[in-house]
């Protein structure tokens, strides 16, 4: 697991997983919230298909790519800092969550609540599994109170023919 990182950092992976996964249905057209970007690398192709993308990352380190990033894109905005002290007046059509939930320093129901008080009515929750304990009670949390729409492997193909990773991603809607 340990490459699996730098595996899906890289440009040609982001795009091959994009094209397995179908989301852009869920960003196109959305105000997006994307959570714990990294360098910004795995959704940069729908940035501009987006109404306006906000990343949300807490490691400073990453600020240089999404300099760049807003230079190519006018829409997308960033701000640095955690998941817990994020504060906004805007609540977002589509919120992305890949593999972060278990990174969040709040109890499971915290985080549904703050997920839930940034989601519009009608919004859009995508979230990659990695099975932790909080993750798994976060989901438990959605699916009594949200539709979930989808539930895929995150990889298809050789990718999980090699047990590179195991997560799912599932996709909620917020009534």
């Amino acid at each position: 697991m340990k490459h699996t990182h730098y595996i899906r950092q890289s440009y040609l992976f982001c795009k091959y997983r994009n094209h397995v996964l179908g989301i852009e249905k869920y960003l196109t057209g959305k105000n997006v919230l994307e959570v714990g970007p990294n360098k910004g690398a795995l959704f940069a192709q729908y940035y501009p298909q987006a109404k306006k993308y906000t990343l949300l990352e807490p490691n400073r380190h990453f600020e240089k790519y999404y300099i760049k990033l807003q230079k190519k894109h006018p829409n997308l905005h960033y701000k640095i800092g955690g998941f817990e002290a994020f504060s906004t007046d805007e609540t977002f059509d589509t919120i992305v969550m890949m593999a972060v939930i278990s990174h969040i320093k709040l109890d499971s129901q915290s985080i549904f609540a703050r997920i839930d008080s940034l989601l519009n009515k009608g919004g859009f929750l995508i979230v990659e599994t990695n099975n932790t304990k909080r993750n798994l009670e976060v989901f438990a949390l959605c699916d009594r109170n949200y539709e979930k729409i989808e539930a895929k492997a995150s990889y298809s193909g050789i990718m999980k023919w090699l047990k590179i990773d195991y997560r799912n991603v599932l996709i909620y809607r917020k009534a």
